[in-house]
């Protein structure tokens, strides 16, 4: 069985990405690793150049990252360059922010072993940790409305299979989501994907949250969010004052992490507390208004959409 590990990554360092770690966590079981490395200006490539020196299996591939109108497919598009390049009968996918734990390794590569000759399987779901503000809190599974719990990380490299949408999933050439309640996807029990996109001091939470509203939201709402909060995070997402959802581990325990993460827990200096002081929260009757306005926006514009996906869907468009 050859299990090839593939991903992509732009301007990892200037978002914050632990790219590094993330390719390094997953390494020890591929037996390749293909990195899509879009367009940067950061010293992103470097960087991977410099791993590779040391991580032969790495094969770095350069690609563009042209935007197209449909918002977030650009993540799917690149997921499905790096897919192109990979030669194994497994591909691992692992996003610029998410690591694997060395305890789960052998669970893993069993499972893929065990479903070898079993074609009908085409993926593989993990469980889920996304740590929030830090190394050491991380969302409880009972926050399933702002947290994925499982996701398709290892598909079939049987190129019927393609990465869609916001890159978060995956479908079959037929259109059939990969996914364990339609019967072509295994559930790894005793594996985990440790998510840390959040796990991130304030201003760089902030920084990060205002530019992935850039590239999901259309100019109009963008507009009307900054206007009304200048990309205040907590406009509709998380709540700053209340961290009773989340999970807490004790700093000391470093070997929570996968090993890759451990230095960089360990640096951490400051506290999910420092959130609820790092932007005062707009009130009053002006901020009122606003909201009020931007809430009508924001659910036109879904509406909006729905009601056109009902249609395509009706007609049978892609």
């Amino acid at each position: 069985m050859k299990l090839s590990g593939f991903t992509f990554i732009r301007n990892g360092i200037l978002m914050g990405y632990p790219f590094i770690e993330s390719i390094r966590s997953a390494l020890p079981i591929c037996d390749e690793f293909i990195v899509v490395v879009c367009d940067s200006n950061d010293g992103t490539k470097e960087k991977l150049i410099e791993l590779q020196t040391k991580e032969p299996k790495i094969k770095l591939f350069d690609s563009d990252w042209k935007q197209t109108e449909k918002k977030g497919s650009i993540m799917s598009e690149k997921t499905n360059v790096a897919i192109s390049h990979i030669t194994g009968d497994y591909g691992l996918y692992i996003q610029g922010d998410e690591g694997i734990h060395e305890k789960d390794y052998s669970a893993i590569v069993k499972a893929l072993d065990d479903n070898l000759n079993n074609r009908e399987i085409k993926g593989f779901e993990f469980n889920y940790i996304h740590f929030f503000g830090g190394y050491f809190s991380y969302a409880k599974k009972s926050e399933k409305k702002f947290f994925y719990d499982k996701e398709v990380r290892i598909i079939r490299n049987d190129k019927t299979v393609v990465s869609w949408g916001d890159a978060m999933g995956f479908k079959d050439i037929n259109g059939n989501k990969i996914h364990v309640e339609n019967g072509n996807a295994v559930l790894l029990d005793s594996a985990t994907m440790y998510h840390y996109g959040r796990a991130k001091n304030p201003a760089s939470m902030y920084k990060k949250e205002k530019a992935m509203e850039e590239l999901y939201n259309g100019k109009i709402l963008n507009f009307f969010k900054n206007w009304v909060s200048n990309f205040d995070p907590r406009v509709d997402k998380y709540i700053y004052s209340d961290f009773s959802w989340l999970e807490r581990i004790d700093k000391q325990n470093l070997d929570f992490h996968p090993e890759p993460f451990r230095k960089l827990a360990a640096a951490q200096n400051w506290d999910i507390d420092d959130f609820k002081n790092f932007m005062p929260q707009k009130k009053g009757v002006k901020q009122f208004f606003k909201m009020f306005i931007y809430r009508i926006v924001k659910d036109s514009i879904n509406e909006s959409k729905n009601a056109a996906n009902k249609i395509r869907k009706f007609f049978n468009f892609n």
